[in-house]
């Protein structure tokens, strides 16, 4: 009996112990793995190599033994980006399988930057090629998702150094001014010194206060400056926005009005943009808007003004241009943008613009007229399917 109520106290003393170690290794804090510069290199070697693809994966095969988790996980995407023969995409599916055990050993804060939430890109990609659409389609929102919280923690995390820096810089600006003044005060006080001492230190201690006033004046001039252009920019596009093309279409207008030069106005409008943004997400919708201001301010001259009136419409104005010349830009943007490839971010049809010309009277008319009328070329566009050119007959 004695014997049998030893063993229970000893159970009893040792359990929590047990638990107490289990339960700290259950909380073990995994961290961040490093990837060494050569598995980057080689990452960047597969994605853009067209040739020595057995010879770069036999280098990413001779690495994977020495490597930590983080590292195996990128050689795993460079072994999938380096995939051929018939059965490439089942092939990408395999090799990718292993990194869900290699997640287990690794930070999720970690996984959720690039390059390792790629790997939900190209499982979504290699699924819709071989007809596993609805595997493709939650790997692409669950890599939607995992991208714009790593964009969203960026931005915040940039904005925080931003603040800290401008914050730190005030607080020492601050205290630059307290030390003046108590320099100042202490001047005051001590009545040893003379007269010509006192007005000299003041002197100097006024003009360090009055560079210094100078110096953050000119610094608010730059940052309201900064801030009245970006007021006149969309925000998205970086082009002029909706109130800045009023006022300076106006402007434009009047200008050839009083030289007697021609001008036209060209409205661009994205064929099914609101059916592709709600079928794929903002995300790849300004992926798109972005190409295409891209190539439309390429194909501007510095004379013309091309901006973002609202959602996937966009108007160029265009002095001293004939309906041939504007015709012929038109063109050129609805060929490059058609031709340009939205294949990274899951489009692999084309994509078509509508393009409305219309031109000035000799008379001239209000803008607000000219940009209805466009409308107006752009409405008669997509009721027979868009994707055109079309010069307005109205006047």
């Amino acid at each position: 009996m004695r014997v049998k109520f030893i063993v229970l106290i000893l159970i009893f003393s040792i359990f929590p112990i047990y638990s107490q170690a289990n339960l700290s290794t259950s909380n073990t804090y995994i961290p961040f793995f490093s990837v060494d510069e050569k598995i980057t290199k080689l990452l960047k070697k597969s994605e853009t190599s067209t040739s020595n693809k057995y010879t770069l994966l036999t280098h990413a095969e001779s690495l994977i033994k020495a490597s930590n988790p983080a590292e195996k996980y990128v050689l795993y995407i460079i072994k999938a980006n380096l995939a051929t023969g018939l059965d490439k995409h089942h092939k990408i599916i395999n090799i990718l399988d292993n990194v869900d055990v290699i997640e287990k050993q690794m930070n999720t804060e970690q996984l959720d930057t690039l390059p390792f939430l790629n790997v939900h890109k190209k499982r979504a990609e290699s699924y819709a090629s071989i007809g596993q659409f609805k595997k493709a389609y939650k790997e692409k929102q669950l890599f939607i998702e995992k991208y714009n919280a790593f964009l969203l923690y960026q931005k915040n995390k940039h904005i925080f150094d931003l603040e800290t820096k401008y914050e730190t810089k005030k607080k020492r600006d601050i205290n630059k001014l307290l030390n003046n003044q108590t320099i100042l005060k202490e001047l005051e006080i001590n009545d040893t010194l003379s007269n010509e001492v006192i007005q000299k230190r003041n002197l100097y201690i006024l003009s360090a206060v009055v560079i210094m006033f100078l110096f953050l004046l000119l610094r608010l001039s730059v940052i309201n400056r900064r801030t009245r252009s970006l007021a006149k920019q969309d925000m998205l596009t970086g082009l002029y926005n909706r109130k800045t093309l009023f006022k300076e279409g106006e402007k434009v207008i009047l200008q050839c009005v009083n030289n007697k030069e021609s001008l036209c106005l060209l409205a661009v409008y994205i064929d099914d943009f609101k059916k592709m943004n709600h079928q794929y997400g903002d995300y790849i919708g300004d992926e798109i808007l972005k190409k295409l201001a891209s190539i439309g301010r390429e194909s501007m001259r510095t004379r013309d003004i091309f901006a973002r009136l609202e959602d996937a419409k966009f108007i160029a104005v265009l002095p001293q241009s004939s309906v041939g010349e504007v015709k012929a830009i038109a063109q050129h943007i609805k060929e490059k943008f058609t031709l340009t490839s939205f294949n990274y971010v899951g489009i692999s049809q084309p994509i078509g613009l509508s393009l409305g010309i219309v031109e000035m009277q000799e008379s001239g008319q209000p803008f607000e007229v000219l940009l209805n009328a466009g409308m107006n070329v752009l409405y008669d566009l997509k009721d027979d399917d868009g994707n055109g050119v079309s010069i307005y007959q109205g006047f």
